[in-house]
């Protein structure tokens, strides 16, 4: 059994929830950052990879997968991994594609038999990029993770609401989609969608641990999952498993680092193939969005990058990708929620300093008034209230989506109040210009970027936490 960094769990001094990060034993920035995060978080459990080169240079688990049987943490152990099961439905559907069986530019009405007449302008690429306008469906009553459902109620309670928006006019994060794309796939060959994963891309690659949950109960070998609930773990019952093309897959590290190897190999489908995955989605208004077929990309101008995070009920996993690095870090918990794909992009930070992002440089600020403009969409996005006097449509239409009106919390949540906003610069992306910003509010710092167009409205913006560290050298050992 084997901790992080290759450290021994065989004794525990007690078994409270936080017994494994003793365990954590080399004393490098890695480990110092997932004991931190597992004591401030209460995270039960943690696994994870770190490839590079296509050998795995670090791997551990630490931590109990179930707190009351007392179980250690174990390297192969089973996880639900949530969203990063679109990739393997993204791959799915291009398999189909490399076939001929699928366009994606056909409308989703040529081979969803029970679409709704108002899906008829969305096509196949729509749902795979997340563009398609369709509502979420998680938080619609009845049709919850917990919630067993049919198909047929699925498409009448979903396709009985008007879209958010046309598609390909703005981007948003919706599970409708992927969970279309299952049904898709199973309307055209006529057999389940798990069984089509299975064959074509499962086995292929050797994932013989990676499984579909079937919401009946604990499968061996899984790590339980939890939530916290008035500040204590709490276990969480199994989801219903209604839909699986969206969030069904229960995998492991081994599984996903083989996951990983195909995706460097470009194994099971073609180059052209891979670079219509990866490449980000285009909206109408000549913009693009970073995301593309069940991944996130990097922004233009930066270091080329895709990840995701997956959250399912009692579990979160997360994994990023530097291809030009050949760097990638996976990470799975038995604790929902996390923000595990930045856990994982911290993780490839601390190991590679080179791919963090540039520490911010204050500049003179050459508009003034253009700045009191971006307070003011500040203030809008910390309200959850979208300006059209001061945002796009492609801005303005996702922050009246169900989603993210029901969102608990997010980064622009907590800037309601801002202590300042310095400018850091610009630069011309095409013929709008991005404006950087460090925004202080408290004992917090955020990098913002706002793409600010000719028609003096903001389109995008991007933020991320300032993370201020002292230099270190990698944590490979070297240097």
């Amino acid at each position: 059994m084997l901790g992080i960094a290759g450290c021994p769990v065989a004794k525990l001094a007690s078994f409270l929830v936080l017994a494994g990060i003793a365990c954590l034993a080399k004393a490098d920035s890695i480990d110092d950052y997932l004991r931190s995060e597992m004591q401030k978080r209460q995270i039960p459990e943690i696994a994870f990879a770190i490839v590079k080169n296509g050998q795995i240079v670090r791997s551990g688990a630490s931590g109990l997968s179930d707190i009351r049987e007392k179980r250690l943490a174990k390297i192969d152990d089973l996880f639900e991994i949530g969203s990063l099961t679109k990739q393997f439905t993204s791959m799915a559907i291009m398999i189909l594609v490399e076939a001929g069986r699928i366009n994606l530019d056909d409308s989703i009405s040529k081979y969803l038999s029970d679409a709704p007449p108002s899906w008829s302008p969305i096509k196949v690429r729509n749902l795979l990029n997340q563009d398609s306008g369709l509502p979420e469906y998680v938080s619609l009553p009845g049709l919850g993770l917990l919630d067993k459902f049919t198909r047929a109620q699925f498409i009448e309670n979903v396709g009985k609401l008007p879209l958010d928006f046309p598609p390909e006019q703005a981007w948003a994060y919706s599970n409708t989609n992927y969970a279309l794309l299952g049904w898709l796939i199973e309307d055209l060959i006529k057999e389940p969608y798990t069984k089509f994963v299975q064959e074509n891309i499962l086995r292929p690659l050797g994932m013989t641990h990676t499984i579909f949950s079937e919401g009946t109960g604990p499968v061996p070998g899984e790590a339980r999952g939890y939530v916290i609930r008035r500040r204590a773990l709490m276990p969480t019952p199994k989801g219903a498993a209604s839909i699986k093309a969206d969030g069904g897959l229960i995998s492991n590290i081994p599984d996903l680092v083989k996951w990983d190897a195909a995706l460097n190999d470009l194994r099971l489908l073609n180059r052209k193939s891979y670079q219509t995955i990866w490449t980000r989605t285009k909206l109408t208004s000549g913009r693009t969005h970073a995301y593309g077929m069940g991944w996130y990309l990097n922004q233009p101008g930066t270091k080329g990058y895709m990840g995701h995070s997956g959250n399912s009920a009692g579990y979160s996993a997360g994994i990023s990708r530097f291809p030009g690095m050949k760097l990638s870090v996976i990470l799975l918990s038995n604790l929902y929620p996390l923000p595990a794909e930045a856990m994982t992009k911290h993780i490839a930070e601390l190991f590679d300093p080179t791919l963090s992002n540039p520490p911010f440089a204050p500049v003179p600020d050459p508009d003034p008034k253009l700045t009191e403009k971006i307070k003011l969409v500040i203030a809008a996005l910390a309200e959850g209230k979208p300006d059209e006097a001061l945002m796009e449509p492609e801005m303005v239409l996702p922050m009246k989506t169900g989603r993210v009106k029901s969102a608990a919390r997010s980064t622009w949540n907590q800037l309601k109040t801002v202590d300042s906003l310095t400018f850091g610069g610009s630069r011309v992306q095409g013929t709008d210009t991005v404006l950087v910003y460090r925004i202080s509010s408290g004992t917090q710092s955020f990098i913002a970027s706002f793409v600010w167009t000719p028609q003096n409205k903001v389109a995008q913006v991007s933020i991320y936490a300032e993370v201020v560290t002292p230099p270190a050298k990698p944590a490979d050992g070297k240097g």
